[in-house]
């Protein structure tokens, strides 16, 4: 049977969690969705993780090296949690690099995490989700941004019924959806 893993990664205030819940409802009947995460000191800034999984699946944590997505709702969350990219693994980075709270760390570029990741992951894709939440009316939707950039890339649309998803959001969350499936660039692929 078909499965379909997911591991979502981001910063608290994200809404990691939220994208994470999002996707499960939107399960196609036919599959079982199970969820995991973990957010110590996400209301502190910290990662804030999410496991997603569909499918013939029974534990909710996606294996290591077994993700068919791994997502990065800020960039470096994203490679943070590269080791769980099976072979044919699509990266989906959000176009954001934010300072931790650790003092004197040095940022590395989106252009370095890229190439990083390209050791990694058979796809990177990029979207600048937080400028399309603004233009779809609210930065809050990026996540959202975020999911229709999934179900534009990769196999999420096999799993995911968009018409319970997109009946399930408002205007500016369908909007940001429309916009985060039209506006991203595939950086690389294999």
């Amino acid at each position: 049977m078909a499965k379909l893993n997911i591991v979502i990664g981001g910063v608290g205030g994200q809404g990691v969690i939220t994208m994470g819940k999002m996707l499960i409802r939107a399960v196609k009947p036919e599959y079982k969705a199970v969820a995991s995460e973990t957010h110590g000191l996400a209301q502190r800034g910290g990662a804030v993780n999410v496991h997603v999984r569909i499918g013939d699946v029974y534990a909710p944590l996606v294996p290591l090296g077994r993700a068919d997505y791994v997502i990065g709702l800020e960039a470096i969350e994203g490679l943070r949690n590269i080791r769980y990219a099976c072979d044919s693994c699509v990266l989906v980075l959000n176009n954001k690099v934010q300072r931790p709270a650790i003092p004197k760390v040095a940022l590395p570029t989106i252009d370095e995490l890229i190439n990083t990741a390209k050791n990694y992951v058979k796809v990177v894709v990029l979207v600048n989700a937080e400028d399309l939440a603004l233009k779809a009316g609210n930065v809050k939707a990026a996540n959202t941004v975020i999911i229709g950039t999934m179900l534009a890339v990769g196999k999420l649309r096999d799993f995911v019924d968009e018409e319970v998803l997109v009946n399930s959001l408002n205007d500016v969350n369908r909007k940001a959806l429309y916009l985060g499936m039209e506006n991203y660039d595939i950086v690389f692929s294999k």
